[in-house]
């Protein structure tokens, strides 16, 4: 059996402290204030999530960055904690690119403020390569590690650009070590969770809803004053999917709505699903699981 990874304690404050002011405050010329790494990636290797996370200085201010990721997909959701970014006060969204090549992209994001008075900005999932197209049968893309690797291999930087009052970028460095380490980590969750990660690494195809899924969370459940629950990648629904396409067990993730709602929209499902199992390499089915983002999978079209 496989080993997990080392398990690190680490959280956004711990990450914080880190900080060494070792060079002159960096300003490019277009302005935008840019942050160096220090200290090492550090990886936190959770229950339910992967979390790897590193220290940036400008000289003067910092800024602590967080990948976190709690499914096998090419995408992480970006946290960043520090005192040194401020938004405008009417930006609903947050402008960025990955350099050098990356396209502009933007993300609602949401800000909070931690105890100790550090701005929490997270921008919800970010995808770092090209999505892969679905599979023959509909089912979510398959999970190319490879390429997720030569994406993350060709970013060296990522700037946030609009959105707030002065841009910043951080200077991360290629980032193939870090998402290799997480996809390790990755492997030890799906072990953790009783699954054959080696089979996930080869599987030809992931579990799908046999139907549309929204039909099995009871009406008026959520809310539209619960959709800001979902925001930043909040509240995502983890079903553990037998080889006979039955759920057996359902779970929220990053949870940011009530118990009781998310209780019933388990129970919904835990009652009324009914999947396409995974297929491993040979096409036969095999136990996994489905992770969905409640809009996008499991909210109600407007008039049904």
């Amino acid at each position: 059996m496989r080993k997990h990874t080392k398990r690190l304690a680490l959280g956004m404050l711990a990450c914080a402290s880190m900080f060494a002011v070792t060079t002159p405050q960096a300003t490019a010329q277009d302005g935008t204030r840019v942050f160096t790494r220090t200290g090492q990636w550090q990886l936190d290797a959770a229950e339910e999530e992967c979390r790897i996370a590193r220290a940036f200085t400008n000289g003067t201010d910092q800024v602590a960055l967080a990948l976190e990721r709690n499914r096998a997909d090419p995408v992480v959701r970006l946290v960043l904690v520090s005192n040194a970014m401020t938004t405008f006060r009417t930006a609903e969204e947050l402008g960025y690119r990955l350099l050098p090549s990356g396209e502009q992209r933007s993300a609602r994001y949401i800000h909070a403020e931690m105890d100790d008075g550090q701005r929490y900005f997270n921008l919800g999932n970010v995808r770092l390569g090209n999505p892969s197209p679905p599979t023959a049968e509909g089912s979510a893309a398959l999970y190319d590690r490879a390429a997720e690797l030569d994406h993350a291999e060709a970013i060296t930087a990522i700037e946030i650009n609009s959105g707030l009052t002065s841009p910043v970028r951080l200077e991360t460095g290629s980032l193939r070590d870090a998402m290799q380490a997480m996809q390790v980590c990755t492997d030890d969750l799906l072990l953790s969770w009783g699954l054959d990660w080696e089979k996930h690494q080869t599987m030809t195809r992931r579990v799908a809803p046999a139907g549309p899924a929204f039909e099995w969370v009871p009406t008026g459940v959520v809310g539209f004053q619960d959709f800001a629950a979902f925001a930043g990648a909040r509240n995502p629904f983890r079903v553990m999917v037998g080889a006979d396409g039955k759920p057996t067990a359902c779970h929220a993730h990053w949870v940011s709505l009530d118990a009781r709602k998310n209780d019933q929209i388990c129970n919904g499902i835990m009652q009324n699903g009914n999947f396409l199992p995974a297929l491993d390499a040979a096409g036969e089915p095999m136990a996994s699981y489905w992770m969905v983002d409640y809009m996008a999978g499991l909210s109600r079209p407007f008039g049904r």
